[in-house]
């Protein structure tokens, strides 16, 4: 079901607005990925589609034109969409198990990720970043099998551990879910862009928030290019 923003005007006030009004469509089965500098909106932007952020006007919706889901019906939008931050929550004293059976059952991160098993006895508290926000990502794949919406996971890990979450991601897409991400790893964003295939890319976007506005940019861009841009 593809994730769709009407009219959404994003900010925290009438007075201070960061983007809208956004008529926006990502499509489901897509790795979708948004750039802007710090302060631009795109933190805002992903909580208020989410629901974490009220939104001063236009809605939110998931619909594949015959359903739509909407906030309004809590329990059916929660499994829909997964909302993961750039800091796992690590102060948490429960083992990697037991956070995922909060949203989920243990044992498919198990079929989708098995060398994710070997954390499931250790707390949450004892892991590197690298290895919390894994067992994050996977717990938010256990909430909703349709939309992961994350703001800059890769944020604080290092090259590898950063790898491994792209991995993920790209096997959330394969299996038909949907992956909107802001980020500011450009280096990851022109290596899965290479890889993929045109039926992934065809499905997939890129795109920069600039000046309250949301411009589509195109998917091959390399990390040069997109360096200049956001300098």
């Amino acid at each position: 079901m593809n994730l769709k923003a009407s009219k959404l005007v994003v900010g925290h006030s009438p007075e201070h607005v960061l983007l809208g009004p956004l008529d926006h469509v990502w499509k489901a089965g897509g790795m979708h990925l948004l750039l802007g500098g710090n302060g631009s909106g795109k933190s805002s932007l992903l909580r208020t589609l989410v629901q974490a952020l009220p939104a001063l006007s236009g809605h939110v919706s998931i619909s594949d034109g015959d359903h739509e889901v909407k906030p309004e019906f809590r329990s059916k939008w929660t499994k829909s969409m997964a909302f993961v931050s750039s800091r796992p929550p690590q102060q948490v004293g429960l083992t990697v198990k037991e956070v995922w059976a909060l949203s989920g059952n243990p044992s498919d991160v198990e079929a989708w990720h098995p060398d994710l098993m070997r954390l499931a006895n250790s707390r949450l508290s004892e892991l590197s970043d690298g290895q919390a926000q894994q067992v994050m990502v996977a717990r938010a794949m256990l909430q909703s099998d349709r939309w992961l919406v994350l703001d800059e996971p890769t944020a604080f890990l290092d090259v590898k551990a950063q790898r491994r979450l792209w991995q993920m991601l790209e096997g959330h897409v394969a299996r038909g879910g949907g992956v909107l991400m802001a980020t500011h790893d450009l280096w990851g964003v022109e290596r899965w862009a290479q890889a993929q295939p045109e039926a992934t890319l065809s499905r997939s976007s890129l795109a920069v928030i600039r000046e309250g506005a949301l411009g589509e940019l195109p998917l091959h861009s390399s990390k040069e290019d997109l360096s200049e841009l956001l300098a």
